[in-house]
């Protein structure tokens, strides 16, 4: 009888731990859902890359933005901080075309590869891009060189493109507007020497604008050479610094009278004739020397030097030349018979 009347006891005690158990775990997880919450971060991954699936063998597409920004949600901060980083992220964005056919079409973007634990939000989360039946065709690149990279009294002399073709791939409309491929050469600035560049060719319409193109291949090399320009002009010997005592003029003998100048051209034009200067200050009698071509600044000249036979002209030599034609004049008189009429 005794055991029997304690049974009750027991089960109310038992009820009332069960009870008391239960009310604390649902509390529990109720506070630990609430403790998740305030704890939740976030981070930017910005400029993320869109990978697109897509027929490449028969479509081109075109005129969608490449990367996109997501925002993402985790409470754990080193996952975070993983997978915004640029070089540690192992999701990707993804768009998917092939149920999309020719025509411009507005396509939602998804995540892929995103860890568990974190969530996702893509700003935009839906592009508009372009499919067109792929077309290709070959053209020949045409080397556009800046002038003003060149030094002063430099010019381009040629511009070798290796290799001279590229293949353009594009959608069909876009391959029939393509004018000329360009590689253009405009990144430098006083160069004054040969010199050879790497350079990514781009398609222009006959407007001259950028075409949305792919080039293969994606660089060709550009090997430019360039040159000064020149011309042939005449040089004249003047005489300059005093003239001698006894020195009336001088003749000025030159084999030879032609030089090239080389220099920029807004100067070569200027200059027509070159005079040789030759200082006669100490100069009494025939000499042969060599004398310096002067040119402007900028300016370079060959032969640097010409040779000039330097002749003076006496002041008593016509004055003598006359008393011989006289002094022969009065012996041919003394010669001739004198007849005396009676």
């Amino acid at each position: 009888m005794r055991s029997k009347g304690k049974t009750p006891w027991l089960i109310r005690i038992l009820s009332l731990f069960f009870a008391l158990l239960f009310f604390y775990n649902a509390n529990l997880a109720k506070f630990n859902k609430n403790d998740t919450n305030f704890t939740q971060l976030t981070a930017l991954a910005e400029k993320v890359p869109v990978n697109v699936t897509y027929n490449q063998d028969k479509y081109f597409i075109s005129g969608y933005e490449q990367t996109v920004n997501v925002e993402l949600s985790s409470a754990n901060k080193i996952l975070l901080d993983k997978e915004s980083n640029a070089e540690t992220r192992s999701f990707s964005v993804v768009m998917d075309l092939t149920k999309y056919g020719e025509g411009t079409h507005e396509v939602p973007l998804q995540v892929s590869g995103l860890p568990s634990g974190m969530k996702a939000k893509i700003s935009p989360n839906k592009l508009n891009v372009t499919v067109e039946n792929k077309a290709s065709n070959k053209f020949k690149v045409d080397p556009v060189i800046d002038p003003s990279i060149f030094a002063n009294g430099y010019e381009l002399d040629k511009a070798e493109v290796d290799p001279e073709n590229v293949t353009l791939y594009g959608g069909e409309e876009s391959i029939k507007k393509v004018a000329r491929v360009i590689a253009s050469v405009s990144e430098k600035s006083n160069v004054s020497g040969d010199f050879y560049e790497k350079i990514k060719p781009y398609a222009v319409d006959a407007n001259n604008e950028p075409l949305n193109v792919r080039v293969e291949p994606e660089s060709v090399r550009v090997d430019i050479s360039l040159k000064q320009p020149t011309k042939k002009v005449k040089v004249k010997a003047v005489q300059t610094g005093t003239i001698p005592q006894g020195i009336k003029d001088y003749a000025f003998n030159m084999k030879q009278d032609e030089v090239e100048i080389t220099g920029p051209k807004e100067i070569l034009d200027e200059i027509n004739l070159i005079e040789l200067k030759i200082d006669t200050s100490n100069i009494k009698e025939t000499i042969e020397n060599a004398y310096p071509v002067v040119v402007p600044k900028d300016v370079s000249v060959s032969p640097e030097t010409l040779t000039v036979q330097v002749v003076p002209k006496k002041e008593n030599e016509k004055t003598a030349q006359l008393d011989s034609k006289l002094s022969t004049i009065q012996k041919k008189s003394d010669k001739i018979p004198v007849s005396i009429k009676k």
